[in-house]
């Protein structure tokens, strides 16, 4: 894997999350991108929350989604999830910045799995997740989705 590509693929994403999509609702912003892993930065704003102030499940669930599915992208893969677990530990309210870390464990020619975290800005453990990909294609300059 070369630096260039792993440039190339942030760039990539700054570009599409600039358009309508759930990235761009949610507002994700790259903190590192590296091989295997990614990094986001999350502001908690007033569209996150649920009837009781804090952050929707679902939020939280496309957080990690993404950022386990973006780990494996690094690696080149185009995928898809075909199944994710995830426990809900402890929830923030809006204003907050929340840090979401995906990882890849198991980088299988069509299966890869990925675990995912989600942290407070105290470091707290709010979201821990586990995922099942499956392998389409490749994601790289020469075979990518246009912008």
């Amino acid at each position: 894997m070369s630096k260039q590509h792993l440039l190339w693929l942030e760039n990539y994403l700054k570009e599409r999350y600039k358009k309508s999509n759930i990235e761009n609702f949610i507002g994700l912003e790259i903190v590192e991108i590296a091989e295997g892993k990614i990094i986001y930065r999350i502001k908690v704003l007033d569209k996150h929350l649920n009837m009781y102030g804090s952050v929707h499940g679902g939020i939280f669930s496309s957080i990690t989604d993404t950022a386990m599915g973006f780990s494996c992208i690094t690696l080149k893969k185009r995928v898809v999830t075909t199944d994710m677990s995830i426990s809900y530990i402890k929830n923030v309210p809006q204003g907050s910045t929340i840090t979401a870390i995906g990882k890849v464990i198991s980088n299988g020619r069509t299966i890869m799995r990925a675990v995912g975290e989600i942290f407070d800005e105290q470091q707290q453990l709010l979201i821990k997740s586990q995922g099942s990909y499956y392998v389409t294609g490749s994601f790289c300059e020469d075979d990518f989705p246009e912008l």
